[in-house]
């Protein structure tokens, strides 16, 4: 479980263009935050539960999904365009390179 986190949040902080080829065919933004926000929030929680993580590292997973919520409401930032270009996007690659630091990855 441990390792699919670390894996979930390295695809959620690659570059945008890696994204984009990544998952290609399928809605990009959508995929990458319903990926953080449905697989590896709940992972985060239980290993949290498990101690495997500390309560600072479970915040950071929790500030970054507050931010992709509020993100949903802007229709305009679910495009490939705006992954690409959107500064709400990069905050968030560089909040989820934070996040991977703090798990020692």
């Amino acid at each position: 479980m441990y390792e699919g986190l670390i894996d979930n949040v390295q695809e959620f902080s690659m570059p945008a263009d890696v994204q984009i080829e990544k998952w290609q065919g399928f809605a990009v933004a959508d995929e990458i935050a319903s990926d953080f926000s449905d697989i590896a929030l709940k992972y985060a929680k239980e290993l949290l539960e498990n101690e495997w993580l500390t309560l600072t590292q479970y915040r950071l997973f929790l500030e970054i999904d507050k931010r992709l919520a509020g993100m949903s409401k802007q229709k305009d930032l679910w495009s490939v365009e705006a992954l690409r270009s959107a500064d709400d996007w990069e905050e968030c690659r560089a909040k989820g390179r934070e996040l991977l630091k703090a798990l020692g990855d």
